[in-house]
This record gives C-alpha cells, structure tokens and sequence, in this order.
C-alpha cells in the first residue's frame, strides 16, 4: 500500500496556477505547519445526487470530501481523473444526471500558520508579480484528502428545458426512495424512465484507490457501491484538495491584489461562476452542435445551415476566453477586460423530426410487425444497416438489421427482423455504412408484395419478385427525408410493407438561461 502520508505531505504547501492547469504542482513559496484533521465526518459516505447542471455534477463529484472554507479560500478544483472523468460524460447544457457514489477517506491534513518563506523576496512591481506567479502560482494548496471512491453517472441528454424537468421530476422519486438501498430496484427504476423519457442515455463509472478496479455495469454499481467503504484500499489516491491564494498571507496581501482580481474573472469566487465555467458551458452547447451534426452525417441528410453559424459563434466565444487565459499566463498582474459573448444567446439546436408512414406496399393478409419507437427513432439513430430479400415470383422475405445508438444503457444496439418465409432464391444484402441510405424504392403490388427493387445512395441495387400485381411504386425521398426502417405483414410471403419515413425540418434554437439555477 502506498504511503498516503507521504503523498499528502508532499502536496500540501505546493503552488499552483488556477487558471492554467491547476493540477500541476508548481514550487513551494509556503511555509506552516501540517496538522492531521479528523475525518470521522467524510472518511466514509455514500451517497446518491440528482445534478441538473454540469456545474451542479462538478460539485457533487467533488462533494462529501469534508474540505473547510475560509477567507481567501478558492472554488474547489476537480483533481485530474475526476475532471477527466467528466469531461468524458459529454454532457449537453439540458443534461440531467444521477450520481451514485462512495467514498472512503484514510488520511486528510491541512495547512496551520502559513506564511511566506522568509528567502523570498515580496515583488516589488508588476514583473516582479508576473515572475513570481510563473514560479510559484497564483495559490497555494492548503489542504488535501486521500482514499478511495467509485462513482457511477447515468446521464440523460434531454434537449429541451421541459424535457430536462419531466426527468427531472422522475429520478427525484429514485432519490427519495433512497437510491442505493433500493437494490436491484436501482437499476430497474433508472431503465423505466429510460424508456418513459424516450431520451438518449448513457453510463459511465469511474474507481479510484485500487491497483485493479473491476469493470462494472449497471447491474454491478449498486452491490459494489454499498460494499466499497469496507474494501481495503491498495492505492489510495488524491481525492481533493484546496487552496488558498497568496492575498491570504499577510506579507503578499496587498502586491497580488491585480492577480487576484484576474483569477476571480476567470475562475469565480465561489459564488459567483468565472469565465472558465461559462467556457464549459460553452463547450456543452458544442457538445450538442457535434450531436446534431452527427445526427445528419449518420441520415445521410444536409444539415441546417444555422448549425454551422451556431457552432462558429460557439468556438469564437471560446477563443476569446482562451485569449484572455493566454493573456494571464503572459501577465497575470496586468488587468483583464471581461468579453462580450454571445453564443449563449442563440441557444441550444434541436431537431425537429417528423416521422410518419410512406404508401403501402401489398394487402392485409399475414400477421402484422411494426416499426417499434418510432417517435425516439432518430434520438437513438436508428438507421437499417443490412437488407436482404428472398424471391421468386413473389416477394418472399425481406431481412432487416438495424442500429442504434446509446439506446438505454447500450452505447450500441443492432438485432435483425426476419420478415416471410424460406422460399425463393436468396437475392443477397445492400451494406449500408453510416451516411449511405435507401435513396429508391421500386415495387410493383396487388394483395402481396410481388416485386421489389432498393436501390442506396452509393448505387447498390438489390431486387426481385414477377410481375403480378397492379399498383407501381416508385419512391425518391427529399433531401430532408430518409427511410427509417419498415412496417408490414408477412407469413410465408412478404404481404405487405410500409415505409417509415423521417422528414428533418429547421432546427429549433432552444434559449439556454443566463442563471445555471434549475
């Protein structure tokens, strides 16, 4: 086991720049003493949080760790691996997420009497003040916690501000039940709201202070969870720190009050959020953007135009946060003119998709198969990835293999529907990649199915069937429209077949509000 001493004692009193990879240890400009802080508090805790901004999920990851605040004291970092570990989340301005944690403490030391190493020497001007921040940071670490602790998140992306309150409303009962003494109910309650919310998910979990975590799954979170406080922990490992800037020691107070006053536009205070944090915000409506692009790339289908003028005010907003964190790193004694960003105005693209059925194809013998979720079909990307078709003089089997994405708790679904009977030849497969689509139905019909040729947008053709029947179809859908998949009856024939038909109308601008409170 590693020595958590050690690695606590070795942290505490280091510099560190807040704004530029606050994670860095920089050299030590502190003295004081170390005093060991009773953890009886937080040395043990599970917990289950319902996060309905990033901020929000920023601060409950770090909740629990028992850090005191103070005069001067910053707004708590995330440690590397946590911050990784959200930023992996990808979560959307509208997200909503459920946190179910434990955490195990087993050492937490803090700073007591700090003050400036008597070597040093106070800046005496603005390039003095810049010199001594490149060494020594804009803050100083005044107290840490080591241990170990699992998080599980389960987000959902909802697009809309009331989306994001239905779910809301639902998980708030899966909290008040207790969470993680529900048992196996977890997990069940948490796939019903899944399906009732018709909105992409995911699931993601993290464990640190083990040399060998185990992989775990949903069904896994919740015994693992409520047994960590008692697993013994052979790596223990940061879990948090804070720090102090250098206007706290006495000595410094008055010189890097410019210094201060940059790091508080940039990072906040506290109570109120820095520039940093509208900089993630800002990332989270790219995260949707990329989505919604995405959406388009997977359907084959031209995107809205306001997209790209959306995202490109997005990353001029973030390139000028960047420009003034660069002007910090430059000269962070010299003042620092808050920007005018924009993009949180134009708010949050959402698609807006109609999706409805195309002329059908055949009679009304056979049993009926449907086309199941239509309504959240291209929420999840639903697309036919595989068609295959058996013939002879009629229409005698049509296979179709679909996919998904992040469907539940799966980051990918495919399953195949076999539609009709075993005779016929076997007239092959289109192979349909991401972007390439059903661009051409041709078929000829009358009770039955008797002819049908497809035909994709990379030109592969696949057909058969005679030339009974009365009714011709022959289907090329609108740039903004692509076959989702296929309704029908069928038994030993392919009777019927309806296309279902998704139409991508102007994107809606969901208004995102100034103030992150729910």
């Amino acid at each position: 086991m590693a020595d958590p001493s050690l690695l606590a004692s070795s942290t505490l009193r280091r510099g560190r720049n807040s704004v530029v990879n606050p994670h860095q240890a920089l050299e030590r400009a502190v003295d004081g003493i170390l005093l060991p802080v009773s953890a009886a508090e937080d040395a043990t805790t599970v917990e289950v949080n319902l996060c309905r901004t990033a901020a929000e999920l920023s601060r409950t990851l770090q909740k629990g760790i028992g850090l005191s605040g103070g005069p001067g004291t910053l707004p708590v970092p995330l440690i590397q691996a946590r911050q990784q570990f959200l930023e992996s989340l990808n979560t959307t301005v509208f997200s909503v997420s459920l946190v179910v944690q434990a955490r195990k403490v087993v050492e937490a030391l803090e700073v007591s009497e700090a003050s400036l190493r008597p070597e040093l020497a106070v800046p005496t001007d603005a390039a003095g003040l810049d010199a001594f921040v490149a060494r020594y940071g804009d803050s100083w670490i005044s107290s840490v916690r080591l241990g170990g602790e699992v998080q599980g998140v389960y987000t959902f992306f909802a697009q809309t501000r009331e989306q994001s309150r239905a779910v809301e409303q639902a998980l708030a009962g899966v909290v008040a039940l207790g969470g993680v003494q529900l048992g196996m109910e977890l997990t069940r309650r948490l796939k019903e709201v899944t399906s009732a919310s018709e909105l992409n998910s995911s699931f993601r979990v993290s464990v640190r202070g083990l040399s060998a975590p185990p992989v775990l799954g949903p069904e896994d979170l919740e015994p693992f969870v409520r047994g960590f406080t008692a697993t013994p922990l052979d790596r223990p490992e940061i879990l948090a720190v804070q720090a102090r800037g250098y206007e706290t020691l006495p000595a410094l107070a008055a010189v890097v009050a410019p210094v201060a006053a940059n790091r508080r536009l940039l990072c906040g205070d506290g109570v109120q959020p820095g520039l940093l944090r509208q900089r993630e915000r800002l990332r989270e409506l790219v995260n949707q953007c990329t989505w919604v692009a995405g959406t388009y790339a997977v359907y084959g289908v031209p995107a809205d135009p306001t997209l790209s003028a959306g995202l490109a005010r997005l990353e001029s907003d973030i390139r000028e946060i960047d420009a003034l964190r660069r002007s910090y790193v430059n000269a962070p004694a010299s003042p620092l003119e808050p920007p005018v960003l924009e993009a949180l105005a134009v708010g949050s693209p959402r698609l807006q998709v109609v999706v409805s059925d195309g002329e059908l194809m055949g009679g009304d013998g056979g049993d009926p198969f449907a086309f199941e979720g239509r309504q959240q079909a291209v929420q999840r990307r639903r697309r036919l990835v595989r068609i295959g078709l058996r013939s002879q003089a009629r229409v005698d089997q049509i296979r179709l293999r679909y996919r998904q994405d992040r469907g539940g708790f799966n980051p990918v679904e495919d399953w195949e529907e076999v539609h009709g009977g075993e005779g016929g030849r076997d007239r092959g497969t289109l192979e349909l990649a991401d972007g390439v689509v059903i661009r051409r139905i041709e078929a000829k019909t009358g009770t039955r199915v008797d002819k049908l040729w497809l035909t994709s947008s990379d030109g592969q053709r696949l057909g058969g069937g005679g030339e009974r029947g009365d009714r011709l179809l022959d289907w090329t859908p609108a740039p903004d429209t692509v076959l989702l998949g296929f309704s029908g009856r069928s038994k030993a024939e392919l009777d019927a077949l309806r296309p279902v038909i998704a139409r991508f109308d102007p994107l809606r601008w969901e208004p995102v509000p100034e103030n992150e409170d729910p």
